[in-house]
């Protein structure tokens, strides 16, 4: 650990950063974590990598030797020392804004260390992007419905309906800088391949007809009439749902449509 911290701590002083654990502001300061976190991305030199809160650039300076790097940072006077070393770098693309709000230009792979007041909002709006695959240190109460066989939530439910989730390691408190109150796990995202349960649950605001017929229009190249069709095949009780919305169905509703659905 040693350089990275002493080099984050002074960073943090200098520009007056409020470091707080209410926010989730934590640094990553282990030069380990930081190494097999990048290197489980396997990357290339083709690829295009996502940073979500990139800090003071911990992942840029390995990354950007290696391929192309877009890195989002909310704080502004993060973003200035971002600015003042990545500016000329055609590997870095810099972007100051809250990436609750920001669209992600493309990319095929996810470097990143999110604050975790936002993860769980962070892996959904993941949800509406392509890509490879993405290594994220989250909190563990997260990771561990993530990883679990069992969806023991909606959130997680719905996720796994988009991603597979593999365990890498536990990363201790003191990988930070302030050390985070809860535990921390680094794990491994893989998106699953496009189908009609994703199609599904990306139409989040529309009524759960809606969203089947357009879901079956969009994979299956079906017209209008031909998705409605497809929609009245469904069982009954899949029928009956039709009038919610998807985002307002419960964990037993999200996993019966699953099932008839896949």
């Amino acid at each position: 650990m040693g350089q990275l911290k002493d080099i984050t701590m002074k960073l943090v002083d200098d520009y007056k950063i409020k470091s707080s654990n209410e926010n989730g502001q934590n640094f990553l300061v282990d030069e380990e974590v930081l190494a097999r976190e990048i290197n489980q991305a396997e990357l290339k030199p083709s690829d295009v990598v996502l940073d979500i809160g990139a800090g003071f650039g911990s992942i840029e300076s390995i990354v950007s030797k290696k391929c192309r790097i877009i890195a989002i940072e909310k704080e502004i006077k993060c973003y200035s020392y971002l600015l003042d070393k990545y500016e000329i770098d055609p590997n870095v693309q810099l972007i100051n804004a809250d990436a609750m709000e920001v669209i992600y230009p493309k990319f095929n792979k996810i470097i990143a260390n999110p604050p975790y007041s936002i993860t769980d909002k962070i892996i959904d709006k993941l949800s509406f992007y392509d890509f490879e695959l993405g290594v994220m240190i989250l909190p563990n109460t997260i990771a561990k419905q993530l990883l679990s066989k069992i969806a023991e939530t909606r959130f997680s439910a719905v996720q796994k309906i988009f991603f597979k989730f593999e365990e890498v390691g536990e990363v201790k408190n003191d990988s930070f800088y302030p050390a985070p109150r809860v535990t921390s796990r680094m794990i491994k995202i893989i998106k699953k391949a496009n189908d009609i349960k994703q199609e599904i649950f990306r139409r989040r605001e529309m009524l759960l007809k809606n969203a089947t017929i357009n879901g079956f229009i969009a994979l299956n190249y079906k017209t209008k009439r031909e998705g409605k069709l497809a929609f009245e095949d469904l069982p009954n009780r899949i029928k009956s749902l039709g009038n919610r919305q998807v985002k307002d169905l419960t964990l037993n509703e999200v996993m019966e449509v699953i099932k008839y659905v896949k």
